[in-house]
């Protein structure tokens, strides 16, 4: 039976929810589609079931109706519960960055990571950075530390591996002023001039794959 097949489906989709984005994103589709059609297909697989249990059961159709839609968004509730969208998953937006008065970008155009020492959400962002850098090997990555002390980098240093560049920064102040204390921050450069920032909370997937699209050009 139809709602069978569909309820097995729905049911592997759920189990390997991740497992299915990761499998997106390896077979070359853009950040945003991998994370966005798992989500997608719990909605299409729900309909599916709704349809068919409508069609196939005998009940008074107002309880048909509402069981019907109970069905519809059952697939949906469940993947968001155990995988949820947190606000920035899927940001874009930043801000503009209009001074560019002081020297402090070593690469001409890419992406340049400011952080600072002992920062969870820093460390955490390498593995971001890391399949950037895999999947776009033309693209210039920078991750600055905001410090004096070299000794601070070495844990950076060893999670990234040689996939890209890691410095301290020339100056961590004017630096920590351009991510406006909030770290990391991701800041687009383009013929030498950084134009673009995002904090750590926007650079979700489409701000990811905005700078694989400027990469590209």
């Amino acid at each position: 039976m139809k709602i069978i097949l569909y309820t097995i489906i729905t049911t592997f989709s759920i189990l390997f929810f991740k497992e299915l984005e990761l499998g997106l994103f390896n077979l070359g589709l853009s950040w945003t589609l991998s994370k966005a059609t798992p989500y997608l297909l719990s909605i299409v697989l729900g309909a599916l079931l709704s349809i068919t249990l409508y069609k196939s059961i005998t009940l008074k159709k107002v309880f048909k109706v509402n069981l019907s839609i109970l069905i519809l968004l059952l697939p949906f509730v469940i993947s968001f519960a155990l995988h949820p969208i947190y606000q920035g998953d899927f940001s874009k937006n930043g801000k503009v960055l209009s001074q560019n008065s002081y020297n402090e970008n070593t690469i001409d155009n890419g992406l340049m990571v400011i952080t600072i020492p002992n920062c969870p959400y820093c460390y955490e962002a390498i593995g971001r950075l890391k399949t950037l850098a895999l999947r776009n090997p033309e693209l210039n990555i920078e991750y600055v530390v905001c410090s004096s002390d070299t000794n601070t980098i070495s844990t950076y240093k060893k999670e990234i591996d040689g996939l890209f560049k890691i410095r301290i920064a020339k100056d961590r102040n004017e630096l920590a002023r351009v991510a406006g204390g909030s770290f990391p921050a991701f800041v687009h450069v383009k013929n030498g001039k950084q134009t673009y920032k995002w904090s750590n909370s926007q650079f979700g997937v489409r701000a990811l794959d905005l700078i694989e699209e400027l990469a590209g050009k």
